[in-house]
């Protein structure tokens, strides 16, 4: 995955890199490295992001709801 299509995902989600950053419970400076592809995007961030996208859009919008909404590093 890179940094590009990563965006995308993002985008198509209705996500902003702040909101990104707390779904895929990530530090924002090291996402914002993934998505400029200054560092390469480690496996389980990539499946994370796949496995998201494989649920109905509803479950996937209430997840994601759910996670913006959630404090920084809070399971």
């Amino acid at each position: 995955m890179t940094g590009e299509e990563l965006k995308q995902v993002f985008r198509n989600w209705g996500l902003n890199a702040a909101q990104g950053a707390k779904v895929l419970c990530l530090h924002s400076n090291k996402l914002s490295e993934y998505l400029e592809d200054v560092s390469r995007i480690p496996c389980a961030v990539a499946f994370h992001v796949e496995a998201l996208s494989l649920l109905p859009e509803a479950e996937r919008r209430r997840l994601l709801e759910q996670r913006v909404e959630r404090r920084a590093h809070e399971r």
